[in-house]
């Protein structure tokens, strides 16, 4: 009797351990079950933020180049057929020869300009040094300026790099040219294994930062600075000039 008692006793704490161990298993397919159900909506939920962004980006880009397709169409009829259409007067009015030439040079000038700005020559092949020095060539005869470099570095740059950054130096440049009256145009390019720095700086009025909305220009060097994951702050105060500063890591160069 003793043993049947036993035995029944021995098969009931069986019973109860296999019970608990179903419950613990069953438990535990649940709690996977949820963690990858979990890990499945955090992944579509990512995948959803990521679409977007890049739906964003897509349509900034397709902003900015039309914004820059404005720009360019302005300083065509603005700039370059105003010269043109001045110089076709004097010549049929009669003209100074040196005049003349003097116009003349001015609209290649601007035609250079222009070129420039639409496309980057040699853009596979030449340094993000060489590509800013080409497109400062045309304004040295509007401004000072200083265009130095420390470079300690031959890590490559990506195309996407060279010509984000100098979209960024136009950008800037054309922002002086409407907004600050400057004179003087400071440009500082350094490289190195681990950072790139760029930093430019103009003499002009300035303006308070918290009291100015930002203007196309600036949103545009924004969108760029982003889309290369570049880090970018501007300073500026009324009388003092206008300082711009675009920092990319080293992870970032060949993005």
């Amino acid at each position: 009797m003793e043993n049947w008692e036993g035995s029944g006793m021995i098969a009931k704490g069986i019973g109860i351990i296999l019970l608990f161990v179903f419950i613990l298993v069953l438990a535990l397919v649940l709690l996977i079950r949820e963690n990858f159900q979990r890990i499945a909506r955090v992944k579509l939920e990512e995948d959803k933020v990521r679409l977007e962004h890049k739906q964003k980006l897509l349509e900034a880009n397709v902003q900015v180049q039309e914004q820059e397709r404005t720009r360019i169409a302005a300083d065509i009829h603005d700039i370059l057929i105003g010269k043109l259409t001045v110089l076709k007067i004097k010549n049929e009015i009669g003209y100074e020869e040196l005049e003349s030439n003097k116009l003349i040079k001015e609209c290649i000038t601007v035609a250079r300009q222009l070129s420039h700005d639409l496309s980057l020559p040699m853009l596979k092949y030449a340094s993000l040094e060489e590509l800013i020095s080409e497109i400062l060539v045309p304004w040295k005869s509007v401004f000072s300026i200083q265009f130095r470099t420390d470079i300690r570095s031959d890590a490559a740059l990506s195309d996407t790099v060279k010509i984000q950054l100098t979209r960024i130096i136009q950008e800037l440049i054309t922002n002086i040219v409407k907004h600050a009256e400057a004179t003087e145009i400071v440009i500082h390019l350094r490289h190195t294994e681990k950072i790139l720095l760029l930093h430019l700086y103009d003499n002009g009025i300035g303006f308070d930062t918290n009291g100015k909305a930002k203007g196309l220009g600036i949103k545009n060097i924004e969108f760029r600075t982003d889309y290369i994951n570049a880090h970018y702050k501007m300073r500026s105060a009324p009388g003092k000039g206008t300082s711009y500063l675009i920092v990319l890591k080293e992870s970032e160069f060949e993005k």
